[in-house]
């Protein structure tokens, strides 16, 4: 029997993008191939087929581990998220999932209250009046709309001479505050830029 890791090994090699590059022709090339490694590798011996009842001797190849380098990702991480989304953990837990929805990405990526920075950048022109002005119009309409009218951080940025930037971070209790916000600010005149 092959063992759990080689499986695993198998799987990993067949399916994740970038890692060996062969065609869907190539199948049994493609195992050919993981059986060499897997001799190539050191570690233990381990016998792939179990089956003794026909007095040949059997092919023995050795366990070893796969080493992956593809710039220090986190390959752990990567599997763990492909699962889920095929499970369909990240699946809205109400309505529809299609391009119309707001928020499903971020209801099923936070947990909910949680800290959220707003960035809005705004053309004041140079002029200070403008610049106070439109931090002040930033600040009223993430606090009144988040419900976090004290606790709040502002951090004011100048992007140039001709536009500022303004980072509020606040306390939000969903995607579609985040949502509504994002839709205020892009209604603010002077706002250029929102993310």
């Amino acid at each position: 029997m092959i063992s759990m890791s080689l499986r695993l090994a198998v799987l990993a090699l067949l399916y994740v993008p970038g890692l060996v590059a062969f065609t869907p022709s190539a199948q049994k090339s493609r195992f050919e191939h993981l059986l060499q490694l897997a001799e190539s590798t050191d570690g233990d011996k381990e016998e792939i087929d179990g089956d003794d009842d026909d007095g040949e001797e059997e092919p023995v190849y050795r366990t070893g581990t796969v080493r992956i380098d593809d710039g220090g990702s986190d390959l752990s991480n990567r599997f763990k998220y492909k699962v889920n989304a095929l499970m369909g953990t990240f699946d809205p837990q109400t309505g529809s999932d299609d391009e119309r929805q707001d928020g499903n990405i971020l209801n099923a990526m936070l947990t909910f209250p949680a800290q959220f920075t707003f960035n809005a950048v705004g053309r004041t022109s140079g002029d200070d009046s403008l610049k106070e002005e439109y931090v002040e119009q930033v600040k009223k309409t993430v606090t009144s709309l988040s419900g976090d009218e004290d606790q709040f951080q502002c951090q004011i940025t100048p992007r140039g001479k001709s536009f500022t930037r303004v980072s509020i971070e606040v306390k939000v209790d969903g995607a579609a505050v985040i949502s509504s916000i994002y839709d205020e600010l892009g209604k603010m005149e002077m706002t250029v830029m929102k993310y």
